[in-house]
């Protein structure tokens, strides 16, 4: 292997790539431009649902709609909700709620006001639809409503027994935070960041690998490159430095989608509060160790995405076999979404792939093990070494590289 040689092929290879307004265009700006979009418009959106499941609107039938009843719930159960709006009654409940003029419909016993004075209970019925998802949201926020004037007739009337309302209270729950400061992040995206870095760094580089090597072949211009100067192995080292290049580029590019849209819209990232913020640190030695990781595992899909575009026939069927690559890291981005960095085992960080996502939650957890990351760092160079073996060996079998 020549260095001059392949110094001369990457920057060849990048040049090509460079002058492809087409690839710059869809895989570096429209994710820094989408992904903020999008972003704004889930973050706003689940805003949006938000307050809508807090603004609620209710009527009474008209059979409860009286004044003793209205002053009931208006002034009594629900004194403390000013979000909940009263409409007027309706004839029909269902009705009412399927045509959205309001989202419940209370019914009340007319003679609730004896049964209160002989200490019974009466029955407050509540009409909604259920399929609702604002409405299914909205019904926690009347059952903490009732819930809460239930429990003040409760204690005036142990208090009217002279009865310490304390005695329906045995236990009192005091919750202490054992975890260390600033240990965790943000939930969602200790789910989301793994998941989009695996499948980015699976599929980062597929534009580049397929036309480098079964796109030259369509184009007629890979044989005269191999008679060259240069011997494969500094041509398969140039191009895989491309593929790697233009994969970690458009990661980037992702990635600072991501953070401007989490700058414009960080409801996204903490779920629906629009107060909220996250707040995580990452020691210094393992968000460098997770970094390494990462690196090796995009050099990992770079070597294999350059070995299936030189076994493919056409630019055509090298999309297709690359394609696959996709699914490949959606099943265990998905699989370990929901996993906390205590639940990761170590042998997790002997597989690839899988290597990289515990090493992300751990360091983003603060659940750091350092003998782990060592593992997965050091078995991500192992198949760093044994991916572009198999590249290597493909490029010099003349059955693999002129199929067509």
């Amino acid at each position: 292997m020549n260095f001059r040689h392949v110094w001369i092929v990457f920057k060849k290879e990048v040049k090509d790539i460079a002058r492809d307004r087409r690839t710059l265009f869809t895989n570096l700006l429209i994710p820094i431009v989408l992904m903020p979009l999008l972003f704004t418009f889930l973050g706003g959106g689940m805003e949006k649902m938000e307050e809508d499941i807090e603004n609620i609107s209710i009527a009474l039938t008209a059979e409860s709609d009286t004044a003793e009843i209205r002053e009931l719930l208006e002034k009594q159960v629900f004194a403390d909700f000013p979000n909940i709006q009263f409409k007027e009654s309706v004839e029909n409940p269902s009705e009412a709620i399927l045509q959205k003029e309001v989202r419940f419909v209370l019914e009340v016993e007319n003679d609730f006001a004896d049964l209160l004075a002989r200490g019974e209970p009466y029955t407050l019925t509540i009409h909604y639809d259920q399929s609702d998802t604002k409405a299914a949201g909205s019904m926690g926020i009347l059952n903490q409503a009732i819930q809460s004037y239930s429990r003040q007739l409760v204690q005036q009337r142990l208090t009217d027994l002279n009865i310490d309302p304390q005695i329906l209270e045995p236990v009192k729950v005091v919750q202490v935070n054992a975890a260390e400061e600033n240990k965790g992040g943000n939930l969602m995206l200790m789910m989301m960041l793994p998941l989009i870095i695996s499948i980015l760094i699976a599929v980062g580089g597929i534009p580049a690998a397929t036309d480098l090597v079964a796109g030259e072949k369509e184009r007629a211009t890979f044989e005269p490159l191999l008679t060259t100067q240069a011997g494969r192995l500094s041509i398969l080292i140039g191009k895989y430095l491309t593929v790697a290049l233009f994969s970690f580029v458009s990661i980037i590019a992702q990635l600072t989608g991501m953070t401007i849209g989490g700058i414009i819209s960080p409801s996204f990232f903490t779920m629906a509060d629009g107060g909220g913020s996250m707040s995580f640190f990452i020691p210094p030695g393992a968000l460098l160790i997770s970094i390494l990781i990462i690196i090796a595992l995009g050099m990992v899909f770079a070597a294999i995405q350059l070995a299936i575009s030189t076994f493919a026939r056409s630019f055509k069927e090298a999309q297709t076999y690359l394609s696959f690559l996709t699914f490949i890291a959606m099943v265990p981005g998905y699989a370990t979404m929901m996993m906390q960095p205590e639940d990761l085992r170590p042998l997790m960080f002997f597989v690839p792939l899988l290597n990289a996502i515990a090493s992300l939650k751990m360091s983003l957890g603060g659940v750091i093990n350092y003998a782990y990351l060592g593992i997965g760092l050091a078995t991500s160079v192992v198949y760093v070494i044994l991916s572009l073996m198999l590249a290597a060996w493909m490029f010099n079998k003349e059955k693999y590289l002129f199929r067509n």
